[in-house]
């Protein structure tokens, strides 16, 4: 789930965050395994991976989730809900920044030959972001975000994994979007 929230404020998703009950990870709701919320130059952006669709609107209409941020000044806004390909925790402990990719032509297929000869992408591996998703977008293209300690951590990376693997797999270059993080939670479905 991908949402844009254009104007919201870190108070505002702090002060729904609280009207829902949400604190820490002990709070995290049924379902959910990755959340992160972060500052962008014109609101925040939300990204979370929840084990299924219907957990994720059972959360939405039990808790109230769009009276929550009207109470909090806020607009909801329309989430994109995407099927995950695939997701990992990672070795990063800092939650610094949110790299989003969005990849139209690039898909599951060429995102799995590429990963097959990455380090952190291998069985028992470790991939060095805090947190890795993959998920399919509307048309048919993938969406990428991690969340790493630094651009400066994603950008080695990306000289020495994702680049020559890219290329080997006939991946375009792309431009990442990186947006700090205000908050993380790490769900008990994780």
């Amino acid at each position: 789930m991908m949402l844009e929230l254009p104007g919201a404020t870190r108070e505002q998703y702090d002060r729904a965050n609280e009207i829902l009950g949400i604190q820490s990870d002990d709070d995290a709701p049924d379902g959910l395994i990755s959340h992160a919320a972060g500052l962008t130059d014109d609101g925040m952006v939300l990204v979370d991976v929840w084990d299924s669709a219907e957990s994720l609107e059972r959360f939405f209409e039990e808790r109230g989730v769009e009276a929550a941020m009207k109470e909090a000044g806020a607009d909801l806004g329309e989430p994109r809900i995407l099927p995950v390909h695939n997701h990992s925790e990672g070795s990063g402990s800092e939650p610094g920044v949110l790299m989003i990719a969005e990849i139209d032509d690039f898909d599951t297929d060429t995102y799995d030959q590429m990963t097959t000869g990455m380090e952190g992408h291998q069985p028992g591996g470790t991939h060095p972001a805090v947190y890795h998703a993959a998920a399919v977008n509307e048309s048919g293209g993938m969406v990428i975000v991690d969340i790493w300690e630094s651009p400066e951590a994603f950008g080695k990376y990306a000289q020495e994994q994702i680049a020559p693997a890219g290329e080997a797999a006939g991946m375009a270059p792309f431009e990442p979007r990186f947006v700090p993080v205000h908050r993380r939670i790490k769900g008990q479905s994780a």
